[in-house]
C-alpha cells in the first residue's frame, strides 16, 4: 500500500538549474526571428520625428503608413498614429482608406 515515491534530490536540483537557465536566457535581449534586436513597443514620438515626417510628406504626392515607415525608419504602427494625428490636424488629408490601409495627400 505504499504510496508515490518521493523524487531523488537530483532531478529537483536538474530542474531548479533549467529554471534559472531558462529565466536567464528571458532577461538578456530578445531577438526576432530574423536574428534583429527588438526594440521596446514603447515609443514615444518627438516632434523632431514629426517635422521629418512633414518634410517627408511635403517631398511626396501621396503618403502611405507604410512608405512613411520605411523613409523614417520607424515602425509601421508609430508611422500610422503619426499620419492620423496629422489629418486630425489638418494637416494632411485622408483620401483613401480600407481596412488594411490609408492613403494620405498633402493639403
Amino acid at each position: 500500500m505504499g504510496g508515490a515515491s518521493k523524487k531523488p534530490i537530483s532531478n529537483i536540483e536538474k530542474r531548479l538549474k533549467k529554471e534559472a537557465e531558462t529565466q536567464q536566457k528571458k532577461e538578456k535581449k530578445k531577438t526576432s526571428k530574423t536574428g534583429n534586436e527588438i526594440i521596446s513597443k514603447n515609443i514615444t514620438i518627438s516632434d523632431e520625428m514629426v517635422k521629418r515626417v512633414q518634410d517627408e510628406i511635403k517631398k511626396e504626392k501621396i503618403i502611405t503608413p507604410y512608405t512613411l515607415a520605411t523613409k523614417s525608419n520607424i515602425t509601421l504602427s508609430v508611422a500610422k498614429r503619426i499620419l492620423k494625428d496629422l489629418s486630425a490636424q489638418g494637416t494632411i488629408k485622408e483620401a483613401y482608406r480600407n481596412r488594411r490601409t490609408a492613403v494620405y495627400v498633402a493639403v
